[in-house]
C-alpha cells in the first residue's frame, strides 16, 4: 500500500512529529510504502475558489500542493498528523487540505482509501472531542471519501518521549494499514 503522511506542525522533531513518526514506522513495518510532508516547508497557494478545478481541469496553481494533491489522490492511505492551534489543525496543514477540493471535485478522479488522524494539544483528554468528530467527518469522509482506521487524540502534553504508551500506540494504528 501507498500511503501518504503529512506533518502539519511547523515544529520538527516535536511532539506532532514524533508521533506521525511512529505510526510511519508501523506502516512500514507491515510492508507499507509511505512518503513524508512537512507541510510548513512546501509551498501550497491558498485555493481561490476559480472553480476550473470542477470543470474537470487540473488546478491552476502548479505548485507543490497541486503536486501533492495528486499523489494523495492516487495513495491507498492517508496520515495526517497535526497539533490544535486555536481550536482547529494548523493554517497551513488546511491551505493544503483545501486544495483537495480541486481533487475531490473532479469528475475524472476519485479518491479513496484509508486515513489515520494524529491530534496534539494541551488541553485535557476529550476536550476537542466536537472538533475531532468534525474533522473526521468533514473533510476526510464527505468529501475525500476515506475511511477512518484510527484517531489518535494526545492531550495534556509534555514531551511525549515520556509517555512511550503514545508512542506504542501509534506503531500499532500504522501496523493497521
Amino acid at each position: 500500500m501507498n500511503i501518504v503522511a503529512l506533518m502539519g506542525s511547523p515544529r520538527k522533531h516535536g511532539n506532532t512529529d514524533r508521533l506521525l513518526d511512529e505510526m510511519i514506522n508501523g506502516a512500514i513495518d507491515n510492508g507499507h510504502d509511505v512518503v513524508k510532508y512537512c507541510v510548513g516547508d512546501l509551498d501550497v497557494h491558498p485555493c481561490k475558489g476559480c472553480g476550473a478545478c470542477t470543470l474537470g481541469n487540473d488546478c491552476v496553481f502548479k505548485d507543490d500542493g497541486f503536486e501533492i494533491t495528486h499523489q494523495i489522490a492516487d495513495a491507498e492511505g492517508l496520515i495526517v498528523s497535526t497539533p490544535i492551534y486555536f481550536g482547529q489543525m494548523t493554517g497551513d496543514l488546511k491551505v493544503l487540505l483545501d486544495r483537495m477540493f480541486g481533487i475531490t471535485n473532479n469528475p475524472l478522479i476519485h479518491t479513496s482509501g484509508n486515513v489515520a488522524l494524529i491530534f496534539t494539544h494541551l488541553g485535557p483528554e476529550g476536550y476537542y472531542d466536537p472538533y475531532i468528530e468534525l474533522t473526521k467527518i468533514q473533510p476526510f469522509q464527505m468529501n475525500m471519501h476515506y475511511k477512518i482506521v484510527d484517531v489518535l487524540d494526545v492531550g495534556d502534553l509534555g514531551d511525549v518521549q515520556m509517555q512511550p504508551d503514545k508512542l506504542k500506540e501509534a506503531y500499532e494504528i500504522g501496523k493497521k494499514f
